[in-house]
Order: structure tokens, then sequence, then C-alpha cells
């Protein structure tokens, strides 16, 4: 299996059912309907609208990048191919197996896209897309049957459009469960650490971005999912919006969870960094600073897919009782 028993996932079977009939997907397998006929494929229906002919047993899965294989691998699904980033060094996030890094084929990228030619080299039988671009989606549709899966959809519908293309509703609804639980038991150990408010937060660009309480996003985890205090003026209508320090000292979180992009980095590398900088005095005024409750995560952990959530959840956990 591809994830761990916490990068399982839940989410109630009554809205499962509900999100089923909504989207007219049968609710047989397709071995059940088809293959008693001996036809090797189903038509389903992506979010261009666009009826896919979707093979019952892909054997070279494609991804266009990322976050597509890690709604794959969530659902326990093989993936073969993948988009090579254009600085040549391919960057996993850490709760991808290293079973997987080992095995995986990059495709050489043309202006950061996948280069149609270089993936047709090899052969896949099924494509995953959620680039909206129609003309890459023609393009990758005239090598093999190309999937589009709006990015948009809250996490679990989407989890659940993508289980319904490789008919592995059974284990999207374990994966959502599963998530349900882990949640829940989690809150408990976090509540005895005592965090007090938290803020989440991702330096890019030399740009700060602060995560939400939409329903979207890492926040939707920390903040519903965990039932965590958010701090005063933490954004409630977007996933994440950027601050300056001045905006992080007035919000002023007891413990607060930083993804740097620095390799390797600590809490003491940053607040080292930090200090030497124009923002230094508003950085050492920072309850969290001063209680020592600032933490280091990496960048996979504001990716808005179903193994990042639960990597969410493990990485507060963990960082909170020092595992």
């Amino acid at each position: 299996m591809k994830y761990s028993a916490l990068a399982k996932a839940g989410l109630g079977l009554a809205l499962l059912l509900v999100f089923l009939t909504a989207c007219g997907q049968p609710k047989e397998t397709r071995a059940d309907i088809f293959n008693p006929n001996g036809i090797k494929v189903m038509p389903v229906r992506d979010s261009f609208g666009q009826m896919v002919n979707v093979p019952i047993s892909p054997k070279r899965i494609a991804v266009t990048d990322q976050l597509a294989m890690d709604y794959l691998n969530a659902l326990d699904a093989t993936v073969s191919l993948a988009a090579k980033p254009a600085g040549g060094s391919y960057v996993f996030p850490p709760y991808t197996e290293q079973e997987q890094r080992n095995s995986l084929t990059l495709i050489e990228t043309s202006n950061g896209s996948l280069d149609p030619s270089a993936l047709a080299g090899q052969k896949p039988d099924l494509i995953f897309t959620d680039s909206s671009d129609r003309s890459a989606y023609d393009a990758l549709s005239k090598i093999a049957p190309t999937v589009y899966i709006d990015p948009t959809l809250d996490w679990r519908s989407e989890l659940y459009m993508y289980s319904t293309f490789l008919d592995r509703d059974t284990i999207a609804r374990q994966y959502m469960n599963a998530y349900q639980k882990d949640s829940n038991s989690a809150k408990n150990t976090i509540a005895a650490a005592n965090p007090g408010t938290i803020a989440a937060v991702m330096i890019k660009d030399n740009a700060m971005q602060v995560y939400g309480s939409s329903q979207q996003g890492t926040g939707a985890v920390i903040y519903q999912d965990l039932a965590l205090k958010a701090p005063e003026g933490i954004p409630t209508g977007a996933a994440s919006t950027t601050i300056t320090m001045a905006q992080l000292q007035q919000m002023n979180p007891d413990t607060l969870f930083i993804a740097t992009g620095e390799k390797d980095d600590t809490a003491a590398a940053l607040s080292k960094r930090m200090e030497a900088s124009a923002d230094g005095a508003a950085w050492n005024e920072l309850k969290a600073v001063q209680n020592g409750k600032v933490y280091i995560v990496d960048s996979g952990f504001f990716n808005d897919t179903p193994l990042a959530k639960s990597y969410v959840i493990q990485t507060i956990a963990d960082k909170l009782t020092n595992k």
C-alpha cells in the first residue's frame, strides 16, 4: 500500500452516497458491468464533460503533476510516469514512499509542461491531468485516454472523482473513513500538548502566505478537522493570503508551523536569519518564538491533496509531542 494507516482518510458514507448519486456514476464495479461481456474499457465523463474510454485495468498510468499522483497514491494505484521538473531535480513530498521514488519514470518537459512526444515514447495507457489547458489536454488525448479532473473541487469530491476512473470507490471510502477516525483521535493528542492558537505559514518567493480557515487548504485541516484555535486576524474566505511580518505579529499565534523552502532548516537557523533582517524585532516579539513553539515543516504540508491532509495531522501531532 502507498499510504500509512494515518494517511487513509475519512468522510461519512452518507455524504459519499449523495455525491455518488449527484455524479450519476454507476455504483457497480467495472468488473461487474463490463467484464462478463469481454469489454475492456468503460466510458466515464471527466470534468471537461468529455466521455473518456478508460481502460478497466490500466498498466501504465501517467500524471502531469505531483498533486494528481498524490490522489492516485491515496487510492493505492500505481503511477508509472510523471513530468520531470524544469530544474531537473525531482522533489518528492515526504509522504511519497521510497519505492515509488525509485520506480517512477520521469518525462522531459517543454516550457514547464510535460512534453507530449517524450510521453508518447513511453506508451502510457491512461493519463490524468488537473490542468484546464484544453489544447494540452487534446494533445495528450492523442497519446492515450486522458482524464481531466477539476482541481477546484474539495479534496474529498476530487478523490472520489479519481476513484470512479479506476474502479476504486471502496478504497476511496476506506481512505476517507480512516481520515475521519485519525483526525478525531489526533484531537485528544494535540489538545493535551496545549498548543494555544495556531498559525500555518509558508515563505515562497520572498512572500509570506498564511493559511486561513476556509473549506479548503491546510487551514481546513487545522481549524475544522482538528478544531484547533485560530489567532485573531486569520483569513476566513480564502485558503491562503499574503501577509507581512507586521500582520503576523498582530495575529501573534502561540504556535507557528512554517515552511521556509530552505533545505534542512531549523527553528534556530530561521530565527538567526530573521534577527539579521529588518523584521527581526517583530519576529522576536512573537509568542511562538518566545515560547519555543516554532516548527519547521516541509512545503508538502501545504499541498491540497488527501495524502497531504493526513501528513498535516501526523506532523502537528508529532511536532507537539516531540516525536
